[in-house]
Formats: structure tokens, C-alpha cells, sequence
């Protein structure tokens, strides 16, 4: 059977833990019968990840760069779903505005390294972003109907990259 695919809500900041939290999240497998897990985004934002100058040189510059795609967690924590999620992120910044859909199941559940090249021109400079959000696992207690944060806090980072030849401000 195909998994079930359910838009989520990216959210802004940090979210209450609370049903309307939990609801808008993607539903995770759990262990323990008398709780139900849910994965919540919040907090889009690009980081610079290379700045390469090559405005002094005569020939063009190419760099490598290794980046992490996926959930990444500060502990053992992973993420296990039947359900696919879809959601969009907009990163938003005064000079900049990138908006992008990804849909995620199983195969998100763990950071994988990816390469990403940038060619930069004789006499210019170049400055390599990636998107990234938050997430946290919101958890509801059946047994006593309360709404917990469990685990630390991950990053998702995603596939959307962003040179720029000045800073994005």
C-alpha cells in the first residue's frame, strides 16, 4: 500500500506544544502504545555555507562543496513515518525570497552528504547558501490527553541552494 501523503505546516517560531501544534504536524511511528509522535517545522533560514573571492584572480574559480541534505540530530534521535509529508518553506530575507515545496517519507529519516559546485568568474566573488529548518518532536500522551516536546532540537536541511554575489541581507 503507498503511503498517505499529508501537507504540514511549516511554522514561523517555535509553536506551543499543543493538539492544534501536534495536528499540523507529520505523524511518526511510535514504540509505546499510550503515545502518538509528531515531527514539527518551524523557523526557516538560509546559511551561508562558502564564500569564495576571486576578485583578484584571472581565472575562474570552481569549488566543492560537501553539504548535508536531511534531518540532522543533536542525539541518537531518528525519524520513522508511513505517512508522506509535503510542505512548503519560504526564505524570506529583505533582499531575497525563495519559495520551495519538498515532500519527505522513509528515505528522510537520516542527513545524507551531497556535493554542490560553484563556479565563480575572474574578478568576482560568490556567496553559497543553503535552507534549513527546525524540527521537533511534539508528543501526545493518550493516557492523561497532554502534548509534550520530546528529544533536543534537529535541523532539516534542505536541497535548496542560493548564490548570490553579495551577502543576502
Amino acid at each position: 500500500m503507498p503511503p498517505v501523503s499529508k501537507k504540514i505546516k511549516v511554522f514561523d517560531s517555535f509553536p506551543p506544544a499543543s493538539k492544534d501544534t501536534f495536528d499540523q504536524g507529520a505523524l511518526l511511528l511510535s514504540e509505546k502504545p499510550d503515545e502518538q509522535l509528531s515531527l514539527i517545522l518551524y523557523g526557516q533560514d538560509l546559511q551561508n555555507i562558502a564564500y569564495i573571492d576571486n576578485r583578484t584572480s584571472d581565472a575562474t574559480a570552481k569549488y566543492d562543496k560537501s553539504v548535508t541534505v536531511g534531518f540532522s540530530f543533536t542525539t541518537t534521535q531518528s525519524i520513522s513515518t508511513e505517512v508522506a509529508a509535503e510542505f512548503s518553506i519560504e526564505f524570506v530575507k529583505a533582499s531575497f525570497k525563495l519559495t520551495l515545496t519538498l515532500t519527505f517519507s522513509q528515505q528522510w529519516s537520516r542527513a545524507v552528504t551531497d556535493t554542490h559546485s560553484v563556479e565563480v568568474p575572474a574578478g568576482k566573488e560568490a556567496y553559497l547558501y543553503q535552507g534549513y529548518v527546525r524540527s521537533r518532536i511534539l508528543r501526545h500522551s493518550t493516557a492523561d490527553d497532554t502534548y509534550s516536546w520530546i528529544g533536543t532540537t534537529g535541523t532539516l536541511y534542505t536541497p535548496a541552494y542560493v548564490t548570490r554575489n553579495k551577502p543576502i541581507t
